[in-house]
C-alpha cells in the first residue's frame, strides 16, 4: 500500500511564525502544522497495521522534513529517505530559478530541525525546473506507478508530499479536489495487477 500525506500548516501563511522564517521558498511547520501532523501520524498508524515493512519518504522541502518527522515519532520510525520526486510544483511563477539546491536540508543539514531522525538523502540529481502543470503530473504518476511495480505485498510506503500531488492521484481517480487541507491523507492499494488504474484509493 502506498499512503501519501500533505505536509501541515506552513510558517509563511502564519502572521506570527512567518517572521522566523529563514528561506521565503522553504518555511517550516507551525506549532499547529507539527500538531497536524501527529494527528494525522496516529491516523496512519491504525491504517498501517497489517503491513510489516513500514518505509517514510518526504519531498525535501523542510514543511515535509517535518511532518515526516512528527509522523514518524507517531508510528515508532526513525528513518525518513529524501526524494525530489515528490517534491513541491516547480513552476517558473512559484520560483525564479530552481529552489532544490537553496533548500534548507541541502544548505545546513545540521540544524536541529533534523535532529532525532535519520535522513537518507535520495535526492534525484535531474533537474525538473521549471515545470508545467502536465509536467509535475507525470512526474507524480510515473513515481507512484514504479513504486507500484516494486512494492510487496507486506509493505507500505509513506509518501509525504504536498497539495498538489495529492490533487494529481485523486483527479487520476475521477475524484473531488476541494479538500486536500493540510495533512491531508489518501491510501493507493493495490488491486489484482501492479497498475494505477487497478488500484483502491481510500481518502480519510
Amino acid at each position: 500500500m502506498i499512503v501519501l500525506v500533505r505536509h501541515g500548516e506552513r510558517a509563511d501563511n502564519c502572521l506570527i511564525e512567518s517572521k522566523n522564517v529563514q528561506n521565503p521558498h522553504d518555511p517550516h511547520l507551525t506549532p499547529k502544522g507539527c500538531e497536524q501532523a501527529q494527528l494525522a501520524g496516529k491516523q496512519i498508524l491504525k491504517v498501517i497495521e497489517e503491513y510489516r515493512k513500514i518505509e517514510i519518504q518526504s519531498s525535501p522541502f523542510l514543511r515535509c522534513i517535518m511532518t515526516a518527522k512528527n509522523i514518524a515519532q507517531q508510528i515508532k520510525k526513525d528513518e525518513i529517505s529524501l526524494y525530489t520526486e515528490i517534491c513541491e510544483t516547480l513552476y517558473s511563477n512559484f520560483f525564479s530559478s530552481n529552489p532544490l539546491p537553496r533548500l534548507i536540508i541541502n544548505k545546513n543539514p545540521n540544524l536541529t530541525y533534523f535532529s532525532g531522525i535519520s535522513l537518507i538523502d535520495k535526492q534525484n540529481e535531474q533537474n525538473f525546473y521549471p515545470e508545467t502543470l502536465e509536467d509535475v503530473n507525470l512526474r507524480i504518476l510515473n513515481y507512484v506507478q514504479k513504486l507500484l511495480e516494486k512494492i510487496e505485498d507486506d509493505q507500505c510506503i509513506i509518501l509525504v508530499t504536498h497539495q498538489r500531488p495529492l490533487k494529481t492521484i485523486l483527479e487520476y481517480f475521477s475524484q473531488q479536489t476541494d479538500d486536500v487541507g493540510y495533512c491531508k491523507v489518501i491510501s493507493i492499494k493495490k488491486g489484482d495487477s501492479m497498475q494505477l488504474e487497478e488500484c483502491q484509493l481510500t481518502t480519510y
